[in-house]
């Protein structure tokens, strides 16, 4: 059981790598090919399809980063150790930024909630290549 949750915690990671970097890029791209448009047309031809990837990336994001964290409170469980104690706080953040992101913003404004939810990616890919360093001895 040790071996098999060890080996899925550390397979994810580039996992969640990849999807925070598309996330990253989409929300910058969404945002870049947004800002000279008016606000009540921006869920309109190209840009509903990019919103639309923008969304099922932060959602896949979302998912992978609670089963990462999920499985690293597995491996605690087991004994398992971090190398440094911030690894925990790494953890936290790749599991909740984009839930939390979420919840604070309002889905009124879009360009806000497009900044928002970008940041949290761009959080969640700095946090996962943090914990990478800090990760099981």
């Amino acid at each position: 059981m040790l071996s098999f949750a060890l080996s899925v915690h550390s397979a994810l990671v580039p996992l969640v790598l990849l999807l925070a970097g598309l996330t990253l890029l989409a929300g910058l791209a969404l945002y870049l090919l947004s800002r000279n448009m008016p606000e009540a047309t921006l869920l309109s031809g190209n840009l509903a399809l990019i919103q639309r990837v923008f969304r099922g990336l932060l959602v896949a994001l979302a998912g992978i980063g609670v089963l990462q964290a999920l499985f690293g409170v597995l491996l605690v469980i087991l004994g398992v150790q971090p190398r440094e104690g911030l690894h925990y706080v790494y953890g936290a953040i790749v599991a909740a930024a984009i839930p939390v992101a979420y919840a604070y913003s309002d889905q009124k404004q879009v360009r806000r909630d497009i900044i928002i939810l970008t940041l949290a990616a761009a959080a969640v890919v700095g946090a996962a290549l943090r914990a990478m360093a800090t990760g099981p001895h």
